[in-house]
């Protein structure tokens, strides 16, 4: 017996096919069932431990969840062209999906855009981007950490002096939000005098030829207050050639190793732990679990602790005693 179809049953058959064909899709497609995963890392440089440390809590994410992993970083520190070919080369190769640290939160935007036109889920850890559609953002909030870090130094320089400021690069949005916190505790402080505020663009050689020049032009200032740690780490170098180290306040920013052991030893008066081991295993997590079909957080807070003489047996296994 044929079946007959009706002109109404006809129409809504239509109906339900061009809503399965044109249902906009996600940032990414599902995982195929048995299909192993393969998802990347890209940092902003390799001459920094922090990057060492998310690598590490990226990777073991990834082998807890079954999935293959791939870490990259351009060999030119902060190299915004460098990455962004990384990346366009990540989306040729068809990965299923990539934690992104950009180095420029604008310059990064078009490679991220062409990333969603592709399918590549793009989740962010460390550092914003502002623009293209993406995952998550695991990172800590800069702007107060540095607030709290900016008031402890004018704590500990009682309001009054005059500091030299090691900057990172002028695109990348922690740098931008670490700065603007420094001025805004500033304008509390008009005792305090900025002789210098330079970029060493993140990196420890440059922070300690920075801080080299600058020691040559101003024979007398009360603090260094340093956008991250290697820069520190440069600029103790440079005070301690010159005999001044232990007379002037230094502060980073990361908490790496080699910046804890400063502040035990009493080279550096305070570091901020801001933990890139959990902000890349968080992002690596949130990435997986998305292309896996479950909802994930838009915004992953990594809390941040200033690191002291005070607290810094609390880092024990880290430091050397």
């Amino acid at each position: 017996m044929k079946r007959r179809w009706t002109k109404n049953g006809s129409i809504i058959i239509c109906l339900v096919v061009m809503v399965l064909v044109f249902m906009p899709t996600s940032l990414g497609a599902q995982a195929k069932p048995g299909k192993k995963l393969t998802i990347a890392l890209v940092t902003k440089a390799l001459n920094n431990p922090f990057w060492g440390y998310m690598k590490e809590e990226f990777e073991k994410v990834c082998i807890a969840n079954g999935v293959d992993s791939i870490y990259l970083a351009p060999t030119k520190a902060n190299n915004l062209e460098e990455q962004t070919r990384l990346v366009e080369d990540l989306i040729q190769r068809k990965v299923d999906g990539i934690v992104l640290v950009p180095v420029d939160s604008d310059g990064i935007v078009p490679v991220i855009k062409r990333a969603n036109t592709a399918g590549v889920p793009i989740s962010l850890a460390n550092s914003k981007a502002f623009g293209g559609q993406v995952v998550t953002l695991s990172a800590i909030e800069n702007y107060d950490a540095m607030i709290q870090l900016a008031e402890y130094m004018m704590g500990r320089l009682n309001g009054r002096g005059k500091i030299i400021v090691l900057e990172g690069p002028a695109g990348a949005q922690t740098n931008t939000d670490r700065l603007k916190a420094l001025k805004d505790v500033l304008k509390k402080y008009p005792n305090v005098t900025v002789l210098a505020s330079q970029t060493a663009d993140f990196q420890r050689a440059k922070g300690m030829q920075v801080m080299e020049n600058l020691a040559q032009t101003y024979s007398n200032f009360d603090a260094v207050l340093s956008m991250n740690d290697e820069m520190a780490l440069g600029a103790i170098e440079a005070l301690d050639a010159s005999k001044r180290l232990g007379k002037v306040l230094i502060s980073g920013f990361d908490a790496s190793d080699a910046a804890l052991q400063a502040v035990y030893d009493g080279k550096m008066a305070v570091t901020m732990d801001q933990n890139p081991r959990k902000q890349a295993g968080d992002a690596a997590q949130a990435l997986i679990d998305f292309i896996n079909g479950k909802k994930v957080p838009d915004r992953i807070v990594t809390p941040g602790i200033a690191v002291t003489k005070d607290n810094i047996l609390l880092y024990e296994s880290r430091i050397k005693r």
